[in-house]
């Protein structure tokens, strides 16, 4: 590799800086022509990156774009580029069921030793129509991308699949604390949701945070919740939380 993913990011950034729209796609693509294989996979993890947190980076350039959404649409024209069969054939195994285990294997270690390739699947996955592969996305990506998987669960734990929600937090906790702190405000207005699974899984993920401020609604629902099982979780999670603060 010639450059560093500081390097190619800046170079992004000045483009962003110059150009919308289609011709920020022209750019872009006079850019991916003059590097080599190993900086094309920097400059996806780069885009992919500046999609995914396009509100910090919009706020940047809020005097030269009016649009909200520029980046994440002009990634969608650049993904042709790289255009790449294994999102197809992953979900494909994941949708086998049994009979795809062993191709979803051999996928998962491509994706492994690949990891710009894989940022880029992984988020295409992301937005599949089928639950089970999104959820699947939600579980597996911190295993292959590592902490560079924060911003791709961090945009799961807001997915219109509860089991999907779930998965990603579930991955985010593994993560460590300081990961999961962003969707604090989401897991409180969650331990008032109208289903008792999604009020547990909330109160278990703020216990392992070891956020204090929901402490007086876990300890209510503790003693006031109709289900036995959603008050002995109320009560772990207030235990956990109490000690911390001790």
């Amino acid at each position: 590799m010639t450059a560093t993913k500081e390097e190619i990011g800046a170079r992004v950034d000045a483009l962003a800086q110059a150009y919308t729209g289609d011709d920020f796609v022209v750019a872009a693509e006079r850019l991916a022509a003059e590097l080599d294989a190993d900086d094309r996979a920097v400059l996806q993890q780069v885009l992919l990156e500046r999609a995914a947190d396009e509100e910090d980076f919009q706020e940047a350039l809020r005097q030269r774009i009016a649009a909200r959404g520029w980046f994440r649409r002009t990634f969608g024209k650049l993904e042709r580029l790289w255009s790449d069969d294994r999102a197809a054939a992953i979900a494909d195994a994941i949708e086998a069921g049994p009979e795809g285990e062993a191709s979803l294997a051999r996928e998962i270690e491509e994706l492994r030793r690949d990891r710009g390739g894989a940022a880029i699947v992984l988020d295409e996955l992301s937005r599949h129509k089928s639950g089970r592969v999104r959820a699947w996305v939600a579980g597996t990506a911190a295993g292959i991308l590592e902490d560079g998987a924060r911003r791709l669960l961090l945009s799961l734990t807001r997915d219109r699949d509860r089991s999907v929600r779930d998965a990603a937090v579930g991955a985010l906790l593994e993560l460590g604390p300081e990961a999961a702190k962003p969707i604090v405000p989401d897991l409180r207005r969650r331990l008032h949701a109208e289903e008792a699974p999604e009020r547990i899984a909330a109160m278990h993920a703020l216990a392992r945070i070891g956020d204090r401020t929901a402490l007086p609604v876990i300890q209510e629902r503790a003693q006031a919740a109709e289900l036995p099982g959603e008050r002995d979780a109320a009560r772990a999670a207030a235990l956990a939380l109490e000690e911390q603060g001790a």
